[in-house]
């Protein structure tokens, strides 16, 4: 039978690589007789998957009555469903919660599981009961374990390992999502005697491991007492959710499950800015070995301004999630185009070539088709959130961008599959700094602090001067990663006062050895950073404007600065006459502060960042006669160049690659808002390789032993080397039959 395996940051169908475009159908919301013309609009997007939530509540209504089959509503067909799918050729992926979210009463779970059984309800800090479960409750795994029972009955033998269309499995859906955005602290009695549990693992048996205290101390949590038992509740969490997804796996496994379990990621808000809230809340699921990780992402928008935050989101979920996996996203925003918006059909275009271009190479577009909810589902009956197609079947303008991009990732195949984002730097960042799901009052302050730094300058100044200056990244989790200087010869990090005595001493220690790193933020006064650099130090109080210089660049907005004293080795940018950026060797290595915050918003601002890369050693390796977004991937087969232009207008531009003029010099012809896919050295066979191609491709045959190339565009160059001859031919009809 089929296998689908994970490794070397690919999924693998018979050790094949395997790119997964799915679209996302909810058939508990469309009439049964329909559903083939909807997945049939999957197929002709060029997709090879279809993805469903598996809702608990329409498929057990009563805790008698468990319809997978149709017998009480053809819409509860589940098994038909999943039949026609294989029929049309679809993966599938699975999603059978307990938990679906998608607009759904209780998000998902029956209300008879409340009714019958009100003691496993969350109780939070201001003393009410909500309609979510307490995940370890005894009584809710139990309905949970007959739910799997029931509903692994269908799809266990419809897995691909079975000779079925099922490839992946998600496990619930978006943990802890309802505890963050409610803000709040689940003290269950079951929860708080896991807590309890936890607390005297770590400091001991003592009458603060009482659950019923720990629930009053956390209801009236107050001072740096009650700080430091949010914290410890915050990290407990992760453990929480943790023990929740393994009992899940081995109920599921026990179950017959046995394709691949999947866990995706909530958080998305803020363009992104808040994401990482997600990853640090699941990281203790996300390092489990057999888990594979998919976030959820809707950015809603995309442009020169905000573009840098996708890229930072994906760096920093590939740095957290199972290091065999490609990046996956399992709710990749489709949806938001309703009729009369002022959404641009661009942007799902945009979005996706962008995250191609950091390794994504699993996606599933969420959600796919409007539809109408029966009142089980949601006292709502419109279920429309603008998708590509209108619950009529009828198709929204964004739809018909899906097969033309989908005609070239085929076109491209395993070379494009293989190849591997070029990164040049790294940025450093310490996980427990989005450890802010929850607050009291006492935290909310440290909170505001900390979501300041993250935002203007993790986001806005590393990450966007990074992105803007085409100095590609990867992303490092300090408290995690080994820093290896061999590997890894330039780091950039934002450190605050937070910032825990281990990662400083590792940060030291990958100076010493020969690193270096660019710090930007605030240092702990007396913390190890701050004696290794054998400094002083004097901070603003928080959120004091501050105009800063930063080499010749004068009254830069700040805040968030820090004067330092001391031998500072050579001082870069001031305040007031003040050193708040200075260089200093340590070891073989060298460590590079800069005591403000400040986002980029300004030419200005770019040029300070860009002086300090090049300072740095951090060189970009593209130069463009006008801006675009472009970054390089390389496999075995070819290497292939993004570029995204998210300007209104036309462009044209000449692109440099270290120095040296790509293309032949031919400039990249590009209309408003659109991006393409350029290949580099890609070997279509051994004897025939295309050098470049000035457009992007979107389809090759061979007719009558000749290979005839369609591009996206009507004219442009491509470069063919065949035996070892080179032939550079001009197009004018959008196409060329190659030598």
């Amino acid at each position: 039978m089929p296998k689908l395996t994970v490794h070397n940051q690919q999924f693998w169908l018979d050790e094949r690589p395997l790119l997964l475009q799915a679209g996302e159908f909810h058939y508990f919301r469309t009439p049964a007789d329909q559903w083939e013309r909807r997945l049939s609009l999957i197929v002709q997007a060029g997709f090879n998957a279809v993805a469903c939530y598996i809702p608990w509540l329409w498929h057990q209504p009563q805790p008698e009555l468990v319809d997978l089959d149709g017998t009480s509503h053809p819409m509860r067909d589940l098994a038909g469903f999943l039949d026609l799918a294989q029929r049309m050729g679809l993966y599938v992926i699975a999603r059978p919660g307990p938990y679906i979210m998608a607009e759904t009463i209780n998000e998902g779970i029956p209300p008879w599981v409340f009714e019958r059984h009100p003691q496993i309800a969350l109780i939070n800090q201001r003393g009410e009961t909500e309609n979510i479960a307490s995940y370890m409750h005894p009584d809710f795994l139990s309905c949970v374990a007959e739910w799997y029972r029931a509903v692994f009955a269908v799809l266990a033998s419809r897995q691909i390992t079975r000779g079925g269309p099922i490839v992946l499995v998600q496990l619930d859906n978006e943990m802890g999502m309802l505890h963050w955005v409610r803000n709040s602290f689940d003290l269950n009695p079951v929860a708080m005697e896991h807590f309890a549990a936890w607390r005297e693992a770590m400091y001991g048996a003592d009458q603060t491991s009482n659950p019923a205290m720990l629930a009053e101390r956390l209801r009236y949590a107050d001072g740096a007492e009650g700080a430091q038992l949010v914290a410890d509740y915050r990290r407990f969490y992760r453990t929480y959710l943790r023990d929740y997804t393994s009992w899940m796996l081995a109920t599921a496994r026990a179950h017959g499950l046995e394709v691949p379990a999947v866990i995706n990621i909530h958080g998305f808000a803020n363009g992104g800015k808040t994401f990482p809230i997600g990853l640090s809340q699941l990281a203790d699921v996300l390092r489990m070995p057999d888990v594979i990780s998919a976030i959820d992402v809707y950015p809603s928008q995309i442009g020169e301004g905000t573009f840098h935050q996708l890229v930072l989101v994906n760096a920093m979920t590939a740095a957290i999630q199972n290091p065999a996996q490609p990046l996956f996203s399992i709710e990749f925003q489709a949806g938001g185009n309703l009729d009369f918006s002022n959404m641009s059909s661009s942007f799902y275009d945009l979005h996706t070539r962008l995250c191609l271009s950091n390794g994504m190479r699993a996606i599933n577009h969420y959600l796919f088709f409007d539809g109408e909810n029966d009142p089980l589902l949601s006292p709502v009956k419109r279920h429309d959130w603008g998708h590509p197609v209108r619950k009529d079947g009828t198709l929204r303008s964004h739809y018909h961008r899906y097969p033309l991009l989908s005609r070239t990732l085929v076109s491209y195949g395993e070379a494009l599959t293989l190849a591997r984002p070029e990164t040049i730097t790294a940025i450093g960042f310490r996980l427990d700094d989005f450890m802010t799901e929850v607050n009291q009052p006492c935290t909310q302050a440290a909170t505001n602090i900390i979501t300041h730094q993250r935002e203007v300058i993790l986001f806005d100044f590393i990450a966007r001067g990074l992105a803007l200056s085409h100095r590609d990244f990867t992303a490092v989790d300090l408290q995690q990663a080994t820093l290896d200087p061999g590997r890894m010869p330039l780091m950039w990090a934002m450190l605050d006062t937070t910032s825990d005595p281990a990662t400083e001493r590792k940060l030291v220690d990958y100076a010493r050895a020969g690193g270096k790193v660019v710090i930007v933020g605030r240092l702990r006064a007396e913390g190890e950073l701050a004696q290794a650099l054998a400094v002083q130090i004097t901070s603003d109080p928080p959120f004091s404007p501050r105009r800063v210089q930063v080499f010749d660049i004068a009254d830069i907005p700040a805040s968030f600065v820090q004067t330092y004293h001391g031998e500072l080795g050579t001082v870069f940018a001031t305040a007031d006459g003040l050193p708040i950026g200075f260089r200093k060797p340590i070891g073989n290595g060298e460590i590079i502060v800069l005591g403000a915050a400040f986002p980029i918003i300004a030419l200005d601002d770019l040029r300070a960042f860009t002086a300090l890369a090049d300072w740095a050693g951090c060189p970009a390796p593209f130069t463009l006669s006008h801006w675009a977004d472009v970054r390089l991937s390389r496999g075995p087969n070819g290497d292939f160049l993004f570029i995204n232009h998210y300007g209104d207008d036309p462009l044209a531009t000449e692109i440099r690659y270290r120095g040296t003029q790509l293309f032949d010099a031919h400039p990249i012809h590009l209309p408003a808002r659109s991006g393409a896919i350029l290949p580099l050295n890609w070997r279509i066979r051994p004897d025939l390789t295309i050098r470049y191609a000035t457009a992007e491709v979107r389809s090759i045959t061979e007719e009558q032993g000749q290979i005839v190339v369609t591009f996206a565009q009507p004219s442009g160059h491509v470069c063919v080397e065949k035996n070892g001859i080179t032939q550079t031919m001009q197009f004018t009809n959008g196409g060329a039959t190659l030598p």
